[in-house]
């Protein structure tokens, strides 16, 4: 019994640790264009929450690709529990496999929110 009462609590450790309820919560990192042709026009969103307390400002949104615009409407200040998006357009000149990561940094400065684009150009 004590076995089993120790597995409860670390399964809920594990479930609560891994949530983030003090800063931005993404609804998803990833976004998948899927199979697009090159005259598409590929726009991904990234909708958060601001579950902290506190205000949390996003200082810079950075892709590591020429492929990668990133609206700069998104770098602003962000009141506790305000919702807010960030809007990524990828330039779909650049055929292949799509596997991009774009950074985000706030004024919480323990960590950095990776998020990422998947899918493909086809040619």
């Amino acid at each position: 019994m004590k076995n089993f009462t120790f597995l409860c609590f670390l399964w809920l450790h594990f479930i609560t640790f891994g949530q983030n309820p003090e800063g931005l919560n993404f609804e998803t990192s990833t976004y998948d264009f899927g199979i697009i042709d090159s005259q598409t026009k590929a726009k991904a969103v990234f909708k958060f929450k601001n579950s902290s307390n506190s205000t949390i400002e996003i200082l810079k949104i950075h892709g590591k690709s020429h492929c990668i615009k990133i609206d700069s409407s998104s770098l602003r200040t962000y009141a506790p529990k305000e919702r807010g998006e960030i809007l990524i357009s990828y330039d779909t000149s650049c055929k292949g496999p799509i596997r991009r990561t774009v950074s985000v940094f706030t004024s919480q400065k323990e960590h950095t929110i990776t998020l990422k684009l998947i899918g493909k150009v086809s040619e």
